[in-house]
């Protein structure tokens, strides 16, 4: 599996995947992270293929039929952890057509359970939190035939025992590794969902892009679970970011940013120092970015419609819930008064404001799923909705384990998937009561906000409510 076989008389083939978590969405969706993956291994000059099923609607028997074609050396893919089955499947027709090949994997799917993946799929190496460097120099090393073991920040399977090696520290100033080169993709198809790919308020058609300003969250959410959990929070700098907007819409003609980030404004200082450089630019571009429902207060009006002015269309906070006990058992650090305050004030200042809901914690009661829908009618908003699912490595997750709430984390792991589908209740309500009340909740204040909605669920983009 490790064996250099004949690489150093020929070049190392070397293929990415890109899977289709949601084939039936509305949306195509650039992969930030295999970007960065993929031209952190460009640049360090490996040449490779890759096998986009996302943007090209391929199905499992597509991808087996094209890698019968083609056979490769390394194959290389990530995922979060709620498409498990679909790596093991893909692992699956890999080994299948070429046994003797190395399959990584990389994203939650790997960081969170490691064990579990490289136990129960053919994937062999798991890459463990930031894989930029790590990515290059596991291909070094298998390139070389040198001992994968000295490679910091992965997993293996060695004889039926996991193999960790040492942590891999995180990069500490993202400004040295620039942004990722999106000529990898097939643009042409991507700009096709340009528009749908955006919640977008301020214009009709967009050229869209995501921009990565940010690694990591300082907060810590019993729910959330994403590869940089635990790591210091990153971010690029102000003049970094900008000249990143300058080379989108000089080169791609960008109209829309999408921060694509955990928490873009970690203080009201950091949205100053933005506000400040992007006054300096000589075009006109719109964009969006997740904070903080605690951020921004009436007192900041000024400061919104200075974002405004740089082209802010819409900014998404989440409540996650109105109920104060189970915003202490989120570990939120949020008080609803604070939420309801910053969408007053974006409201105010010209700023659309969107926000996410979670139901189903264990306190969730049919109050509690009315409150926060209240709350949400307050605001004028119509959020984008989940039920709660428990992800390994949070705090949540080893709950439902100890309650035996999940008794068998394969079965699991296999079946769950969007957080929008019902696959587990922790309430003391049972499913159907459960779902039919956030259903019906949901139903009502979509009538009452003015939105015609195919789904309460999977909203995909619609037209925000008009400020009342």
């Amino acid at each position: 599996m490790y064996s250099a076989r004949d690489w150093q008389v020929r070049e190392m083939r070397i293929v990415f995947i890109n899977p289709s978590l949601r084939p039936d969405a509305k949306r195509r969706q650039l992969p930030v992270g295999l970007a960065y993956i993929m031209t952190a291994v460009k640049r360090a000059g490996f040449e490779f293929d890759l096998i986009d099923m996302d943007i090209n609607d391929l199905s499992m028997q597509d991808l087996e039929d094209m890698l019968g074609k083609t056979m490769y050396d390394v194959y290389a893919f990530g995922c979060i952890v709620t498409g498990f089955r679909l790596v093991r499947q893909i692992a699956e027709i890999i080994k299948t057509v070429n046994p003797v090949s190395t399959v990584i994997a990389g994203n939650s799917v790997a960081t969170s359970v490691p064990e579990i993946l490289l136990q129960n799929t053919k994937v062999d190496i798991a890459v463990m939190g930031e894989g930029d460097v790590t990515i290059v120099e596991l291909l070094k090393a298998i390139e070389n035939g040198k001992n994968i073991e000295e490679v910091q920040g992965i997993a293996f399977n060695r004889n039926g025992k996991i193999v960790y090696t040492l942590k891999r520290s995180v990069i500490p100033k993202l400004d040295d590794i620039g942004f990722p080169d999106w000529e990898l993709f097939d643009l042409d198809k991507y700009y096709e969902y340009s528009t749908a790919n955006v919640n977008v308020f301020s214009r009709d058609n967009v050229i869209s892009f995501p921009l990565n300003s940010a690694r990591g969250c300082p907060y810590r959410c019993t729910f959330c679970y994403h590869v940089f959990k635990g790591e210091k929070y990153r971010k690029y700098s102000a003049g970094k970011i900008v000249e990143e907007i300058n080379r989108l819409h000089n080169k791609y003609n960008c109209d829309f940013i999408s921060f694509w980030d955990e928490l873009t404004f970690p203080s009201i200082k950091s949205v100053e120092l933005l506000v400040d450089e992007l006054n300096g630019l000589d075009f006109q571009f719109s964009w969006d970015a997740p904070v903080r429902g605690d951020l921004l207060k009436m007192e900041h009006v000024g400061l919104i419609r200075e974002l405004k002015n740089v082209g802010c269309d819409n900014l998404a906070f989440s409540l996650e819930s109105a109920s104060p006990e189970i915003l202490i058992a989120m570990n939120k650090k949020l008080r609803v008064s604070q939420f309801v305050e910053q969408a007053k004030a974006l409201w105010e200042g010209g700023v659309t404001p969107l926000t996410s809901i979670v139901f189903g914690y264990p306190q969730e009661t049919p109050e509690t799923i009315k409150r926060t829908l209240d709350v949400c009618e307050e605001c004028n908003i119509y959020p984008s909705v989940g039920f709660l699912l428990p992800l390994p490595g949070t705090p949540i997750y080893e709950w439902a384990k100890d309650k035996g709430h999940i008794n068998d984390e394969i079965e699991y792991l296999s079946r769950i998937g969007d957080r929008q589908d019902f696959h587990i209740n922790l309430t003391s309500m049972s499913d159907d009561e459960f779902v039919d009340l956030v259903t019906n909740g949901l139903q009502e204040l979509a009538r009452k906000l003015g939105l015609q909605l195919e789904s309460v669920y999977k909203t995909g983009t619609y037209k925000a409510p008009e400020k009342r």
